[in-house]
């Protein structure tokens, strides 16, 4: 434990003089600009450990981020530097605080104590029943569409009365009406979804002084992670903690701010200085991660954006490789050249931590496919996780309705489930006399429901009965690992996968093995005091407060990921794919400014996650919707000074590899033998090209012979219940012939290659 005099020389051993001047500083609001790779979760640790040697409780310092990952870390290396198992401050995500927040005054806050948490699935059911309710088709909306803007809008604090005027007539009152049937759908199931943690936060802030002067007199200091990556709401919370007292201690990077989309302002670190007047800035400008030419292409990149605070990054790191720029045909090329790089840079280093990003996740398939092919482990950073998988999701509606009675997306969700004859009918009948009566669905089986069959009546009863029994289970002090395993014995979910002979369903079975696994992690964590509830209630907290990131492994292999999905991480080399007009920046970015800064940004970030190596790559045209479409460099490719830039182009037209580039995009084009193909003198991004691409002397492979079923090595093929997929191994031959098959929307199959109904793809 730090204490004394010792204290202050310790904690700012090894600091740069900026970095000890932020976690020195002495009070009152400060914004840290803290540059990509430039040791921000040091300072901020750090920040919190000096406090506490200087006199402040544990308890009275307040840290928010916004990934599990994130405060995980961040606990930890405040726990080595005070010396203890772990810290008595919160250091957790703003929605891990509402939770808390909320969880504590419910009362206070017009809820219930049993309140649950609803995930995007069970908010994009819910939308779908209160489409359902107004009589709204989704013809011209989707449920997803519907979601998305009622999560913004309720971020931006919209009223649903003004929906006519800003989305026109007739969407605003389809909106207003699906609105209003989503809200009373969270209030009957005593539901909130992840953006209410944060409203009725700030609500109960707002309308109860009592709360709030309690929390400011208990909250000493707060630190603020991230904090360009704020939105209004949170922004809101911060003020409002924050007090008199101000002693705020925010950091983050204006040049790293990336979810606009998703209601983050970046306006908010902008204008820290008008929101706390006097508030002192101190920026990190020394980079300890990547190399001096990375560093000085990517802040090119970035520099010719206008709303910044401004810093220059200078790389600790000497020496350094130029960064590469490929040039290839199509994204086919790209994929091979790409993962042939990765393959032998795998061979020279093992450990290498290797990560291929794009804009958006359509752009993996390929290099899933090419992965594959290579028999290279990946992970795809977005996919389809463990906590959504459909056996997954089952459970642990189980678990919930267990929890809240008033819980009906759940409900929906597991009553036939497995299957007991409840179809729709009946779901309907027992819906209509829930809407009589004016309470839930499972709360309407203890009476008569009317317009229902006997075998029916009979289904519904024993349903019943077996939620009121689990839910003396896994009630009281039972733990989470034994409330679920309990769940998934007396529901039937095992038994239902167990007793399958589909290999799939094998695997159905091991996933909900490991959702017992999860749940007794949940009680260790617990019993370290890393979690509130060893229970089912705080595990299944957990399991909705985790994200995408959180499952972001470099260890496992070569991750895949969306630039949005990389922020944070930092690896060997980055591939950073199809840097064209169209694609980065997007489209949909050509008419607005904003939007195009905040596409230099990403791009941006995904430069600075490289350490040692950086490659970006370029496709001279792609397959958009079944035709070859030709694409442009990306704009931002023209603000890197050429001594930065190793061009190697592959393509048909380029002649192989080299570094003979001598302009930049601007001067002298990155296809400067590009006018045969299109008369068109000016950028055009999405321009049709009508001939498929020349044979690649360069990228050609010969394929392996097919077998005598036809089936070959690497062929596409197409299953009629799981669609386009590609052959991987083959096995045997004649009868006795087995196929290993990936299919690109149901994973690995394993065929009898005479029973397996495959057509060429």
């Amino acid at each position: 434990m730090l204490n004394g005099n010792d204290a202050t020389a310790e904690l700012l051993r090894g600091l740069n003089p900026e970095q000890a001047a932020a976690v020195s500083h002495p009070g009152g609001p400060l914004l840290v600009l803290a540059g990509a790779g430039s040791g921000k979760t040091r300072v901020l640790t750090r920040r919190l450990a000096w406090l506490v040697a200087h006199g402040v409780p544990q308890e009275g310092i307040v840290a928010l981020t916004f990934t599990n990952k994130a405060a995980g870390e961040m606990k930890e290396r405040v726990a080595d530097l005070l010396g203890t198992a772990r810290p008595r401050s919160f250091v957790g995500t703003f929605h891990a605080f509402g939770v808390r927040l909320l969880r504590r005054f419910p009362a206070e806050a017009g809820l219930s104590r049993s309140f649950v948490v609803f995930d995007a699935d069970d908010q994009l059911a819910l939308v779908k029943q209160a489409m359902k309710a107004a009589n709204v088709t989704d013809r011209a909306f989707t449920p997803r569409s519907f979601q998305s803007r009622i999560s913004h809008a309720k971020n931006a604090g919209l009223d649903p009365s003004t929906y006519a005027v800003r989305f026109g007539e007739l969407a605003g009152e389809q909106l207003r009406a699906v609105h209003v049937a989503y809200e009373k759908g969270l209030a009957s199931s005593s539901a909130l979804d992840f953006d209410d943690l944060l409203l009725r936060s700030v609500r109960l802030l707002r309308e109860r002084p009592d709360v709030l002067e309690l929390l400011r007199r208990s909250i000493v200091h707060l630190l603020v992670d991230e904090y360009q990556d704020t939105n209004g709401i949170q922004a809101d919370l911060v003020r409002r903690l924050a007090g008199e007292r101000e002693n705020i201690f925010a950091v983050g990077d204006e040049d790293q701010s990336i979810y606009r989309w998703r209601g983050a302002d970046v306006g908010n670190i902008l204008e820290f200085s008008k929101v706390f007047p006097g508030a002192r800035t101190v920026r990190l400008e020394r980079n300890y991660r990547s190399t001096a030419p990375i560093l000085a292409a990517a802040g090119a990149v970035v520099a010719e954006n206008r709303r910044r605070l401004g810093k220059t990054l200078r790389a600790e790191k000497t020496g350094g490789e130029k960064v590469r720029l490929l040039v290839v045909d199509e994204e086919r090329d790209e994929a091979r050249e790409v993962v042939s790089r990765i393959a032998a840079a795998r061979r020279t280093a093992a450990g290498t931590e290797i990560a291929v990003l794009f804009r958006t996740n359509a752009q993996s398939r390929p290099f899933e496919d090419e992965l594959l092919r290579s028999n290279i482990k990946y992970l795809l950073v977005g996919g389809t996780r463990f906590y959504e998988r459909a056996e997954v999701k089952d459970a642990l509606a189980y678990l919930r309705l267990c929890q809240n009675g008033d819980d009906d997306v759940s409900f929906r969700r597991v009553v036939n489930v497995p299957a007991r004859g409840v179809g729709a009918a009946t779901l309907d009948a027992v819906a209509a006399a829930a809407e009589a009566g004016g309470t839930s669905l499972l709360r309407t089986l203890d009476g008569p429901v009317v317009g229902l069959t006997e075998r029916a009546r009979k289904a519904l009863g024993e349903f019943r009965g077996l939620v009121s029994r689990l839910s003396s289970e896994t009630s009281g002090d039972r733990g989470a690992g034994e409330a679920v395993d309990a769940v998934l014995r007396e529901t039937g979910l095992l038994a239902l996968y167990s007793e399958s002979t589909d290999p799939q369903d094998e695997a159905r079975r091991e996933n909900l093995d490991q959702l017992v696994s999860a749940a007794r992690e949940h009680e260790r964590l617990a019993a370290a005091g890393d979690a509130d509830d060893p229970g089912v209630a705080g595990f299944l907290d957990a399991v909705t407060l985790r994200s995408d990131s959180d499952d972001a492994d470099e260890k496992k292999g070569v991750l895949l990921m969306t630039l949005h999905s990389a922020k944070g991480l930092e690896f060997d080399e980055v591939f950073l794919t199809g840097v064209e007009d169209g694609s980065l920046p997007h489209a949909s970015s050509r008419e607005d400014e904003d939007q195009l800064e905040e596409e230099r940004r990403l791009a941006y970030v995904g430069m600075t996650r490289a350490r040692d190596r950086l490659t970006l790559s370029v496709a001279r045209r792609r397959m958009v919707r079944g035709e070859w479409v030709s694409r442009e460099p990306s704009p931002f490719l023209d603000a890197i000074p050429s001594e930065l830039l190793r061009r190697e182009d592959l393509s048909s037209r380029g002649g192989g590899g080299g570094s003979g580039w001598n302009g930049s995009a601007r001067e002298g084009g990155l296809f400067p033998d590009y006018e045969g193909e299109s008369q068109e003198p000016t950028r055009a991004p999405f321009r049709r090209s009508s001939p498929p691409p020349p044979p690649h002397r360069t990228m050609r492979r010969t394929p392996p012979p097919p077998t005598a079923s036809g089936f070959r090595r690497g062929g596409r093929v197409v299953h009629p219940e799981y669609g386009p997929g590609v052959v991987l191994t083959i096995e045997g031959s004649g009868d006795a012939e087995k196929l290993t098959v990936y299919f690109d929307r149901a994973g690995k199959k394993k065929f009898v290659a005479r029973f397996a109904n495959l057509s060429p793809g």
